[in-house]
């Protein structure tokens, strides 16, 4: 489940020219500093020009496939919205691209992405208290296991996936569908929206009570955890500077998520689950 329904990016959907997109984009970017910093942007993008950004926002350059990527991996917009930048430089620049699109085809592209995301933000508003479902972990672990939006799964299918008997469901799904998350149709189970993102909360307190959960069932299944070479187990600590804190956690929040939006399948045959706790 990742974070697509921040307001602060949907009026980016609106733009439909690479550039703008961009700009609009680095404001969005340094919107908490008030003003734009192309000489700190790229620093971080590791751009060995100084002038690239500024000559590219005025038309005066254009980009190389390095550069997109180096661009989108140092704007951290949500994967659909970066989609969508990758679809307007190709528009501009179809030289930077082997499989050729055309025009319509992009628009088609880009319209879709849209779509997706109107759907994600209208299933996420007719969910009743997304904070409730906060501090339950086995209710992140049935909802992964509910396979596509058009496809659905039945009970065998969500057992199977989430390594839960068919009766302790029971109560999960029940919560889900009581929440307007989960519908249910001729036997099977639809989720409103497969990224539906109910980690984009801060509730200190829910939080605390997802965290005594999770930690509760590592305890009890510590060995087992261990010795599955399919798990992984990574601890560390370090020093550095504290000021650097706000930054680390950034990055690391990054990491995992361009790892998950990589590998997630909604037709997975499992359910992996990942914790990740810093504190200094």
């Amino acid at each position: 489940m990742t974070n697509q329904f921040d307001s602060i990016y949907h009026e980016l959907l609106e733009i439909e020219n690479a550039r703008l997109f961009l700009k609009r984009a680095l404001e969005v970017r340094y919107r908490k500093k008030g003003k734009v910093n192309l000489a700190d942007f790229s620093r971080r993008a590791g751009f060995s020009s100084r002038s690239f950004l500024s000559e590219y926002l005025a038309g005066k350059k254009g980009l190389s496939r390095d550069s997109v990527n180096q661009l989108k991996i140092t704007l951290k917009l949500p994967k659909p919205y970066s989609d969508i930048f990758s679809l307007l430089v190709r528009k501009d620049q179809p030289e930077l691209f082997t499989n050729k699109m055309s025009h319509e085809e992009i628009r088609q592209q880009v319209s879709y992405i849209k779509l997706a995301l109107q759907r994600q933000m209208d299933a996420r508003s007719q969910v009743k208290d997304p904070h409730r479902l906060l501090s339950k972990p086995t209710l992140f672990r049935v909802f992964a296991a509910l396979g596509t939006e058009e496809e659905g799964a039945s009970l065998t299918e969500i057992s199977q996936r989430a390594r839960m008997t068919p009766e302790s469901l029971s109560d999960p799904l029940n919560f889900l569908m009581q929440e307007g998350a989960v519908v249910s149709q001729n036997g099977r189970f639809y989720v409103r929206s497969s990224q539906m993102d109910f980690l984009n909360l801060s509730d200190a307190g829910k939080l605390a009570d997802l965290t005594k959960t999770l930690c509760t069932q590592i305890r009890s299944d510590a060995s087992e955890i261990a010795s599955e070479n399919k798990n992984n187990i990574f601890y560390t600590a370090f020093s550095t500077q504290s000021h650097f804190l706000p930054e680390i956690k950034e990055k690391l929040r990054e990491a995992i998520f361009n790892v998950l939006d990589q590998y997630q399948d909604d037709r997975g045959d499992c359910v992996h689950e990942v914790f990740l706790c810093g504190k200094s």
